[in-house]
């Protein structure tokens, strides 16, 4: 469980991304990256990490950073490959991964925000027909 519980604040941060960098041991102590030294909130209900860790092995972990810049800086574009990815996520889980990076302290203030970034990214990618 203790190696467990290291992994999933690397993997959720991402989301939307979220994981781009998460199962790369050597990046875990890499203090530029956006995750480094959070700490896991509680679940909002059981299962919960379970649930976004299965959403997760649907992104391309070249695409975390990518989907993560986006959320908070609109002028990154999702290239096509990426958009891929988030299509493939579904609405679904794009809204689950948005409330997993909320849940962290570092993200609360911006709860709104990433929660309609997630969808609006969600639909722009799938509207784009890839």
């Amino acid at each position: 469980m203790a190696k467990l519980a290291y992994v999933i604040p690397t993997m959720l941060t991402l989301f939307l991304v979220c994981n781009t960098l998460a199962l790369e041991p050597s990046n875990s102590n890499n203090t530029e990256v956006p995750w480094y030294g959070l700490v896991i909130p509680p679940e909002p209900y059981d299962g919960f990490y379970i649930k976004v860790l299965s959403c997760l092995w649907n992104v391309d972990l070249s695409c975390g950073f990518q989907i993560y810049e986006h959320i908070f800086d609109t002028s990154k574009v999702l290239d096509d490959h990426c958009c891929r990815n988030v299509v493939k996520l579904g609405l679904q889980c794009s809204k689950r991964l948005g409330l997993a990076l909320s849940l962290f302290e570092k993200f609360k203030p911006q709860k709104a925000l990433i929660d309609r970034m997630s969808r609006k990214t969600y639909h722009e990618c799938n509207a784009r027909k890839l």
